[in-house]
C-alpha cells in the first residue's frame, strides 16, 4: 500500500518491459553470446531428442496446472483488484500503452467493419 513501492515496482516492470521489447525487435542481439548459443543447443536437442521434449512438455504441463490450481484465484484476485483500483485515465493510458500504434488501427478498422455492416444489414433490410 505504500506508493513509493508501487512506484518502484512499475518503474521495474517499465525497464524489464522495455529491455524485452528492445530484445524482441532486434533478434540478433537476444541470441549472441552464450544464451543465444545455450539456447541454440537446446533447440536442437529438444529437435533430436522426442522423448526428451515429451517429458519437458510433461512437466511445464503438470507445473502450469498445479501453478493454476494453487495461486489462480490469488492471482485473479490481485489483477482484478489492481485494475480495479485504477481511475480511468489510468486505465485508458495503460491501454494504450500496451497495444501502442495499433489502438488507432483497431479503432478505424471497427469504425469502417461496423460501417459496412450497417449498410449491409439496412440494404437487406430494405430490399425484403
Amino acid at each position: 500500500e505504500n506508493p513509493a513501492m508501487t512506484d518502484w515496482w512499475q518503474g521495474v516492470w517499465d525497464q524489464a518491459r522495455e529491455a524485452m521489447l528492445r530484445a524482441t525487435r532486434n533478434p540478433d542481439t537476444l541470441m549472441s553470446g552464450q544464451l543465444g548459443e545455450a539456447l541454440r543447443q537446446l533447440g536442437e536437442t529438444l529437435q533430436n531428442d522426442p522423448q526428451l521434449a515429451a517429458t519437458i512438455n510433461r512437466f511445464v504441463r503438470r507445473a502450469a496446472v498445479g501453478a493454476a490450481s494453487d495461486y489462480g484465484d490469488g492471482i485473479v484476485r490481485l489483477v482484478s483488484d489492481t485494475i480495479r483500483s485504477w481511475d480511468t485515465q489510468t486505465l485508458t493510458t495503460r491501454l494504450e500503452n500496451s497495444v501502442g500504434k495499433d489502438l488507432q488501427y483497431i479503432r478505424v478498422n471497427g469504425t469502417v467493419v461496423g460501417g459496412l455492416v450497417g449498410v449491409t444489414i439496412h440494404t437487406a433490410g430494405a430490399w425484403l
